[in-house]
């Protein structure tokens, strides 16, 4: 059987959390094992089907540029999970991946994907800020890393590529935050690899993009038999419509003058507040 299905933005992050959820390594970890998820909206999806708190949602891209949020959340971003429960664990994640081994996970989101499979997350704070940190501690101890990312993020270029030609420091100005991108290994799962290991149809992509709150969106063909298809189509009709993820107060967006700006780089918006 066949069908034509469109993914949404929204709808991505969902199917993907849910596909991470059901992997082989994240059902093994769950059961005798660490995760730790690092926050971004397709993650704190993730988080919710853990039972975890809402994570706090940092950068962002919105129509006016790159930002991060308004105020200074409690919500934690970074979260462990063992033995069936969470913690936060913000203040100490470079201890608790020292502690974590090659059987463990760490799933983050990314903000470029290229055609290869290589994915890169922004940085709009020196040195990365504690994502800098963190990304070290993972491949320095060789933990299983698992990349949420969807197709919207996919670049025409190589991430090498784009990694060269961003930086904080090579901005003049920027439209929010001046970024660098750090790059990123491990598994990506995106919409197209989460209805196909939710459902075991076979998923093409065949277009993208759209109006009315489709921008962005991904058009696919789904191959299968007549309950594969079927289940796609119902995948996807339970994740339209539902919220962003994520602690609420933290999806307010910055502005100038607020509680992160004088730690941006090349802001157009700062209104004469000095850079680093």
């Amino acid at each position: 059987m066949n069908g034509q299905v469109v993914v949404s933005v929204p709808a991505a992050k969902r199917l993907i959390a849910l596909a991470i959820y059901d992997l082989p390594a994240v059902r093994a970890a769950r059961e005798k094992g660490k995760i730790l998820l690092k926050a971004g909206t397709t993650v704190a999806a993730l988080a919710e089907l853990f039972g975890a708190s809402p994570l706090r949602i940092g950068g962002r891209i919105t129509p006016d540029g790159a930002r991060t949020a308004k105020v200074l959340v409690e919500a934690p971003h970074y979260v462990l999970i063992e033995d069936g429960q969470w913690r936060g664990v913000d203040g100490c994640p470079g201890e608790e991946l020292a502690a974590m081994g090659p059987d463990d996970v760490f799933v983050t989101g990314a903000n470029a994907l290229d055609c290869r499979g290589a994915a890169a997350l922004m940085a709009g704070l020196a040195g990365g800020g504690a994502a800098g940190r963190v990304l070290s501690a993972v491949y320095a101890e060789g933990i299983r890393t698992i990349i949420a990312v969807g197709l919207e993020k996919l670049i025409p270029g190589s991430i090498a590529e784009a990694v060269a030609k961003a930086g904080r420091g090579r901005a003049d100005q920027a439209m929010g935050m001046a970024v660098g991108l750090m790059p990123l290994a491990g598994r990506v799962v995106t919409e197209k690899d989460a209805l196909e290991l939710l459902t075991g149809a076979a998923a093409t992509v065949i277009g993208a993009g759209g109006l009315g709150g489709a921008e962005g969106a991904t058009v696919m063909a789904v191959e299968g038999t007549a309950t594969q298809v079927n289940m796609a189509f119902a995948l996807i009709a339970a994740q339209t419509g539902r919220p962003t993820a994520g602690a609420a107060e933290s999806l307010v967006a910055c502005d100038a003058g607020g509680y992160y700006c004088h730690r941006h780089r090349g802001c157009i918006y700062r209104r004469g507040t000095d850079d680093e």
